[in-house]
């Protein structure tokens, strides 16, 4: 899944199921940079619902 903010010109995120309880979270600004790992739990204390973007948990 891709969500992008603000104009443009903004960056994306990608986030991707990587696992029962993992995801991926990775920047286009960046993408050489590889992306960061997160369990469900961690995703949704940083206010991130994945469920919104698409993916059922």
């Amino acid at each position: 899944m891709k969500a992008c903010g603000g104009p443009c010109s903004e960056g994306c995120v990608t986030l991707a199921r990587i696992g029962e309880d993992a995801w991926a979270l990775g920047d286009s600004k960046r993408p050489d940079v590889p992306p960061l790992r997160f369990t469900t739990e961690e995703l949704s204390v940083a206010g991130i619902d994945p469920t919104r973007f698409g993916p059922t948990i």
